[in-house]
């Protein structure tokens, strides 16, 4: 494996902070009720989705668990638009219809998120076969979430 320059590390570093900041400011709107419905953060594991989506190419894929924030922004999402989606405004992603859960953006390669934990295993394999079918060497990256760590931190931040 080849050593990371400093500034590939610090552009990591920098998406780690842009993912944390995001997610502040999100989980702050949603305790105040600017943000309706649920919200389901990824604080904490930041460096996940930075380390696969620096990984992996333009032409690659992924699909994320419901605690997607951090995984799309990874990969070079629209912080506004996605904001724009939690609080349902037509602006987002996904015309406003998505909230937390469920963020979408082909051009990415972003193939939307789960609400099923688990779900996007199976998902991903379909990806992958289509991937492989194509035969241009694409991959797809799905994404699991430990729950423990992110609610702690959510509720007693």
């Amino acid at each position: 494996m080849a050593r990371l320059s400093n500034e590939v590390m610090i552009e990591m570093l920098k998406k780690l902070i842009e993912i944390r900041r995001f997610e502040e400011k999100a989980i702050q709107l949603y305790k105040t009720g600017k943000i309706w419905g649920y919200l389901h953060p990824c604080i904490g594991q930041e460096a996940i989705p930075v380390g696969a989506c620096h990984a992996i190419e333009r032409k690659d894929y992924i699909i994320s668990n419901h605690r997607g924030h951090g995984h799309c922004i990874a990969r070079g999402a629209d912080m506004g638009k996605m904001m724009a989606e939690l609080f349902g405004k037509s602006t987002g992603y996904c015309k406003g219809r998505s909230g937390s859960m469920h963020i979408t953006d082909m051009e990415l390669g972003i193939l939307g998120e789960n609400g099923i934990v688990g779900g996007g295993i199976p998902i991903s394999v379909g990806a992958g076969l289509s991937c492989k079918m194509d035969g241009k060497g694409s991959v797809v990256v799905c994404f699991l979430v430990t729950e423990l760590q992110i609610m702690e931190y959510f509720m007693n931040p």
